[in-house]
């Protein structure tokens, strides 16, 4: 690599758009000009600390502006961002700093009630701790460290090593190449239609690639705003939609139904001007995508779905599409992403496979397990663990998790088929569907439910499924248990599920 494509694509934005704001949070704001220029006075303050190329720094990430640029900074820096959930507990996030060998970490003061500072303390050097906050606390204040040297971006090739949720057992961290990371989110901005001066909420961590990436490097190339929210939650992203700015609403299926929740209730303009709503994900509730385009008054509905082995994004649907398909694909791949059913020669629903894609987008692997690396990768081909199938129209339907496949005497149950069966039910708002074991069967499906009262699903589910696929047992819970960036724990829920069989 001779080109340093996030620095490239800073300096571009600052010549043709210097006026045009970047990134707001709060009453805070920087220029495209202003933000190019703060990144290479962090990229020369990395330097100026000793961080050589290649060398990895941590963040234990928060949705605020200076974080935002101090990571910004690392990459053009020439070091590899190492991003952190910021819900991490202290022993979780040392683990993964001592497995990358990271030679820095950047942390907040606090996020929410936890002094984040102050806990890395007890396991960092204060020589290797950049601090972001006020003047009192441990090791280097970030501020401070910005003097007007720049540094105008160093080559490297693996630019972030994004580790996984580790919902399936120790985290691995996928090593990100910056020519895909900042190339795909080229394409996403150009497939959803985010122009210049777009405001565009970032409602996704930026310890996730959907909001380091798709988050900051998407509207950056459409020269649009990406406003930061420290906090995302009901309240918050009601009162930035309220303003009647945001054009392009990019949020998983939950934080889009805050917005129809409070549009329901009368706490929004009838029409608050969205012209576009994204949502990634590999399922998503069909009547969410409906409400959307009837009550919101979107034009598009845009269905992303990636992973994080892949740098994100690998298939989206279109504006333009037929409006029932995003209710049912995750679209057909971007450019340079290709897509196959592993096994499968011919397309159609009676082909379901795993889903697997190759392109340039793919991994390095992950950080020094070859093992683990093989399990996945083979002949550039990445299996995604998804269970799929390809239309005739080039579109791929997902119909569940490989993993979370439930046989039922012998016959396959794919649990988002049965969560749209039951959300399809006027008073069920949410659905998750997992596996238990079944002294006869082998295994059964069970449906977890968030509801208006209790009506009869099990009914409306066998007037809808074959009688194999409806839930043996069914709970309705006040809320589902979710990760970080709002995915349902499935996990979690098999635990509970097993649990109360168990005490039953």
């Amino acid at each position: 690599m001779t080109r340093a494509p996030l620095a490239d694509l800073l300096a571009d934005a600052a010549e043709d758009s210097p006026t045009t704001a970047a990134l707001r949070c709060g009453a805070d704001r920087l220029t495209y000009a202003e933000l190019a220029t703060t990144v290479r006075r962090g990229a020369a303050a990395w330097l100026a600390l000793g961080l050589a190329p290649g060398e990895r720094v941590a963040a234990w990430a928060v949705n605020t502006l200076d974080c935002a640029v101090a990571m910004l900074s690392v990459v053009v820096a020439g070091g590899a961002l190492v991003p952190l959930n910021p819900r991490y507990t202290p022993a979780e996030a040392s683990a993964i700093l001592a497995r990358a060998g990271c030679r820095f970490l950047l942390v907040p003061d606090a996020f929410r009630d936890r002094p984040l500072a102050t806990e890395a303390a007890a396991f960092v050097a204060p020589q290797r701790l950049v601090r972001l906050g006020g003047p009192a606390g441990p090791g280097l204040r970030w501020s401070d460290l910005l003097g007007p040297a720049e540094h105008g971006g160093t080559p490297v090739e693996h630019a972030v090593v994004q580790f996984t949720s580790g919902t399936t057992g120790t985290p691995k961290g996928a090593v990100l190449r910056q020519a895909p990371l900042v190339a795909t989110a080229a394409t996403w901005a150009a497939t959803v239609g985010l122009r210049r001066a777009d405001v565009f909420p970032v409602t996704y961590p930026l310890a996730h690639v959907g909001g380091f990436k798709t988050g900051l490097l998407s509207p950056f190339h459409a020269r649009a705003t990406a406003v930061l929210l420290p906090h995302v939650s009901r309240a918050s992203v009601v009162e930035l939609v309220g303003g009647g700015e945001v054009a392009v609403f990019n949020a998983p299926p939950t934080v889009q139904g805050y917005v129809l929740d409070a549009l329901r209730a009368g706490e929004l303009p009838a029409d608050p001007g969205v012209r576009t709503a994204v949502i990634g994900s590999a399922v998503v509730p069909p009547d969410l995508v409906r409400a959307l385009r009837a009550e919101l008054g979107v034009r598009d509905v845009v269905i992303g779905y990636g992973l994080t082995e892949a740098t994100g994004v690998c298939t989206m649907t279109r504006p333009g599409d037929p409006p029932d398909l995003p209710e049912t694909s995750i679209g057909a791949p971007i450019e340079g992403v290709e897509v196959r059913i592993a096994g499968r020669d011919e397309r159609g629903p009676d082909q379901v496979g795993e889903l697997e894609v190759r392109g340039a987008n793919v991994m390095a692997g992950y950080l020094d397990d070859p093992a683990a690396t093989a399990e996945v990768v083979h002949d550039g081909w990445l299996r995604t663990g998804d269970l799929a199938w390809l239309g005739v129209d080039g579109n791929v339907r997902i119909v569940g998790r490989a993993r979370e496949l439930i046989i039922v005497g012998g016959f396959n149950v794919y649990p988002a088929e049965v969560e749209h069966a039951l959300r399809e039910h006027p008073a069920v708002r949410e659905a998750a569907v997992v596996g238990v074991p079944h002294e006869r069967l082998g295994e059964a499906p069970a449906a977890f439910v968030v509801a208006d009262g209790e009506p009869d699903l099990l009914g409306w589910a066998r007037g809808r499924l074959a009688d194999f696929k409806v839930p043996r047992h069914l709970w309705f819970v006040d809320a589902l248990p979710r990760g970080a960036v709002g995915k349902v724990a499935k996990p979690e829920l098999t635990r509970l599920a097993r649990t109360r069989l168990t005490d039953a």
